[in-house]
């Protein structure tokens, strides 16, 4: 048989993957003349198989070509789909190594070396080699109570890492923002989970202890060997503030650490999108907002601006969980509107609002 020209284009069979949806025809050539290999059919290995064995030597295929930016997108989707699936299996597996680790510590008031090592080592990887927009819906999936001081700290070093990719730090500068995210909040085993987790307003007392934290985590640092001035400054100081009105020490922006300033950011955002016994959770557009409407000025402005921007590219495109139960995609943030994406959903282009919101990213 014979194909008109110009509505069939010659393409590598490489381009069709198991699991495609076929709704047009797919032709091979032989000696000039071409026959029909394929049609409404759903794509199999075994299926695939074939089509290299009656291709061959050069596997090459015609589609029509009106098809081939559709079937490149579908590609694309079921490579983003694997992707994603290896990091959530290896962000599943941080949290429990981040778990073993904690239990470590609180045991023999010493962090087990060979555990932290090989978890830092994880998340950099992760951090190094995984989608951002992956490593971001991983931050923000449903997570359980008691699990939130393990899983703050894989996600406070995911951030921190993430944080240093878009400030383009040096590969051992960026191990060492993620080990003061790792490591940031191992002081607060040392105070009793009743007051972690109080659901009305601490006493002074109280206060005071859990301030102490930073102090407890560098203190559980240096007993446990770690000479890095970096990550002990990092650890200690994350509760600093640039107005001077943080703590343990209340220093003012000229005295706080780099890795401080950016633990901080990655610190509040995490906890914010976080359900806890004294607190619901919010929308990572919901604390987007509060940042870029100065909500925490006493944050680096320099590095929320880095964050904000950053955010908001990976958002797009995004499927998210509005109030009324759909599901939408995220098409626009305005930089001065974080709280309220423009979403695309069932067909129709929908502003959210006050009225209409966007609760929650999805992880499809």
């Amino acid at each position: 048989m014979s194909i008109i020209s110009g509505d069939y284009i010659p393409v590598s069979l490489d381009i069709l993957k198991s699991g495609m949806v076929i709704d047009y025809s797919i032709y091979r050539e032989k000696n000039r003349e071409f026959f029909l290999l394929c049609k409404d059919a759903v794509l199999t290995e075994e299926l695939l198989d074939r089509f290299r064995m009656l291709t061959e030597p050069y596997n090459e295929i015609y589609i029509p070509s009106n098809k081939y930016d559709e079937i490149i997108k579908e590609r694309n989707n079921q490579k983003d789909k694997v992707k994603k699936r290896i990091f959530f299996r290896s962000y599943e597996q941080a949290k429990k190594s981040a778990a073993k680790m904690l239990e470590r510590i609180a045991a023999e008031d010493s962090i087990p070396a060979e555990i932290a090592e090989e978890l830092s080592q994880t998340v950099n990887k992760q951090v190094e080699t995984m989608e951002i927009s992956h490593i971001i819906q991983g931050i923000n999936s449903v997570r359980k109570i008691d699990e939130y001081l393990h899983t703050h700290s894989v996600n406070v070093a995911l951030l921190n890492g993430v944080m240093g990719r878009w400030l383009k730090l040096e590969k051992q500068e960026l191990a060492a923002l993620v080990k003061v995210g790792l490591f940031h909040d191992i002081g607060k085993l040392k105070i009793p989970k009743a007051i972690l987790d109080k659901p009305t307003k601490l006493t002074e007392q109280e206060f005071d202890l859990v301030s102490n934290h930073p102090i407890y985590s560098h203190d559980l640092l240096k007993k446990s060997g770690f000479t890095d001035e970096r990550i002990l400054t990092g650890v200690i100081q994350h509760h600093e503030r640039v107005n001077g009105m943080g703590y343990p020490f209340g220093l003012n922006i000229n005295k706080i650490s780099e890795f401080a300033r950016i633990t901080s950011i990655a610190d509040v955002y995490d906890a914010m999108i976080t359900k806890r016994t004294f607190k619901s959770a919010h929308s990572p557009f919901e604390v987007l907002s509060w940042f870029s409407d100065g909500c925490y000025s006493e944050l680096d402005y320099n590095y929320v601006m880095v964050f904000l921007e950053s955010m908001v590219d990976e958002f797009k495109g995004k499927k998210v969980l509005l109030s009324n139960g759909k599901t939408g995609t995220v098409m626009f943030v305005h930089s001065t509107n974080f709280a309220y994406p423009i979403v695309q959903a069932d067909g129709e282009i929908i502003h959210t609002s006050k009225d209409l919101k966007c609760v929650s990213l999805v992880n499809d």
